[in-house]
């Protein structure tokens, strides 16, 4: 059985698209294949819940269980996280946000890679507003990394609290109680602690990075892509905290003075004046991507490019075939926004 879990606050326009993905995914796909779909709610006050019902009443038979989760009030995503996870059935999963969307590409297929890898990362194209698509190759700089940030450097990377493996398919036996109480101790970096811990346990975990997007990914201005959103705030805050926690276990002098000049820089991204917020780009990550560029600057520059031409065409008819197929769900207000 393969698991698709969708996060859902206050997404009312957009967790219909969401869930058509999957429904795409599936049927385009998933052949011959069991299902079961966990969908959370975290205590929206919109039409969220009703959108999802209404959707389930047409599409239940796909899944061969479907778990919904429903908070009364809102708990976070690091709670929502967790509770999902704890239901999922099969060891092959993916978490979606309720405001992203599945890529056209075969999931199925890159999720086969987990018979040899333990994690498969996958990039991702970002797109704004009703699907404007950002075509500038050099923001997924950070995405095409995952191609080099293995090993050793992986293992670093994720205790700096760096954002790596964002929308990553792993194995259900990864995770332990272990990981899940150390994700319970934030509200918003629920991968990058996950990931954190995962890594902190099994230090030799293999990964494969895939340069086709699997995910479309919504920066909108309440979302953690936004820097100052309220919610990128405390995300900040929390990062901060992580460098925090593991300098409490590191025994290694330099590493824990990495890890305090890395928790100091998270501050800087929120200064009131221009030229201090500039310094975060001294932090050890952005070193450590400054790097990995100068190692290969051509390779990740011809990574980037085929990541946008080769698949941005592709990906902008699907964003709008999904939103044609849930308008009619949408509540009347925003239909008629439509």
């Amino acid at each position: 059985m393969f698991t698709f879990v969708v996060t859902c606050y206050q997404q009312e326009e957009f967790i219909a698209m969401s869930l058509e993905s999957v429904k795409y995914q599936i049927q385009r796909y998933g052949q011959e294949q069991q299902f079961q779909l966990i969908v959370t709610d975290d205590g929206s006050k919109d039409s969220s819940r009703e959108v999802i019902r209404q959707w389930l009443e047409q599409n239940k038979a796909l899944f061969a269980q479907v778990d919904l989760l429903f908070n009364k009030e809102n708990a976070g995503i690091c709670r929502v996280y967790v509770d999902a996870l704890r239901r999922v059935e099969g060891e092959r999963f993916l978490v979606l946000n309720g405001d992203d969307l599945l890529s056209p590409y075969n999931i199925f297929e890159l999720a086969g890679q987990l018979e040899e890898y333990d994690i498969v990362a996958p990039a991702f194209l970002r797109f704004v507003g009703a699907g404007q698509f950002l075509t500038d190759p050099h923001i997924y700089l950070e995405v095409v990394l995952q191609r080099f940030i293995t090993g050793k450097k992986l293992y670093y990377a994720a205790r700096l609290g760096c954002p790596i493996m964002g929308v990553a398919l792993y194995r259900k036996s990864l995770l332990t109680e272990e990981v899940f109480a150390y994700i319970l101790r934030f509200r918003t970096v629920n991968d990058r602690a996950c990931f954190q811990k995962i890594l902190e346990q099994q230090k030799n975990v293999s990964t494969y990075y895939s340069n086709r997007p699997s995910v479309l990914y919504r920066m909108s201005p309440s979302s953690l892509s936004n820097m100052n959103s309220p919610s990128r705030i405390l995300h900040d805050k929390e990062i901060a905290q992580m460098c925090r926690f593991q300098r409490e276990t590191e025994k290694s002098h330099i590493f824990r003075l990495l890890l305090l000049w890395q928790e100091k820089s998270t501050a800087l991204r929120h200064g009131s004046n221009r030229y201090i917020r500039m310094l975060r780009f001294l932090s050890p990550y952005f070193l450590l991507m400054l790097w990995l560029y100068i190692c290969r600057p051509c390779q990740l520059r011809a990574m980037e490019r085929e990541l946008v031409d080769r698949h941005l065409q592709d990906c902008m008819d699907h964003y709008q075939a999904m939103q044609a197929q849930t308008v009619r769900l949408l509540p009347p207000d925003l239909k008629k926004s439509r």
